[in-house]
């Protein structure tokens, strides 16, 4: 897969998460505040509990490979960081792991096996520090998007606080990426995932 090609394409990416069961659109971040309300489950007449566990566990797969992949990124792109940025670098791969493993977690708990990391991705090769923010940037927001317009999908109201979470948290990945990069933090009033 071409992963710069991927991230810079919309359409790919859109794709990507559809076959994964994320679908990304506007839709989703309208949809954001009804889907938190309370802990109680989504009622579905379609599918009974079973078949609501296998949507869950396809949906959060989907997102546990785009956290597998951060990981890796992060740990591709740490030898161009230096100073201050390494250890940034640093405590952002140590959430992305957390993300893994609450993922993976939530997925053995809905009765499935949690996917594993690829033995390698296909990342531009980043020769510069600036290279590897942009590139962590980018990942950020694919994952933004992609939890978002899951986070109405999930059945479970436990599953839709933790990825609600975890949209946060990458949130903030995106404030101090775009912060590094020397661009405006804080650049909108809404996150929405979309390429800055």
């Amino acid at each position: 897969m071409d992963i710069d090609g991927f991230l810079r394409d919309p359409q790919s990416r859109r794709r990507f998460l559809h076959r994964s069961g994320v679908i990304v659109g506007a839709a989703g971040s309208a949809t954001l505040l009804a889907a938190c309300a309370d802990g109680t489950t989504t009622p579905n007449v379609m599918t009974g509990p079973d078949e609501s566990d296998q949507a869950d566990v396809e949906i959060l797969n989907g997102a546990l490979d785009l956290e597998l992949m951060a990981v890796a990124a992060y740990k591709a792109g740490a030898g161009r960081l230096r100073g201050s940025l390494l250890e940034v670098g640093k405590k952002l791969l140590e959430q992305e792991q957390e993300h893994v493993d609450a993922l993976a977690s939530a997925i053995k708990d809905a009765g499935g096996t949690p996917n594993r990391a690829k033995s390698s991705y296909d990342f531009p090769e980043l020769r510069s520090q600036s290279e590897v923010l942009r590139f962590a940037l980018d990942l950020e927001n694919t994952a933004i998007a992609a939890y978002i317009d899951a986070l109405p999908k999930l059945s479970q109201g436990d599953l839709r606080a933790t990825a609600a979470g975890i949209i946060a948290n990458e949130a903030e990945h995106v404030t101090v990426l775009l912060d590094a990069l020397g661009r405006d933090p804080l650049p909108a009033a809404f996150v929405t995932g979309k390429a800055s």
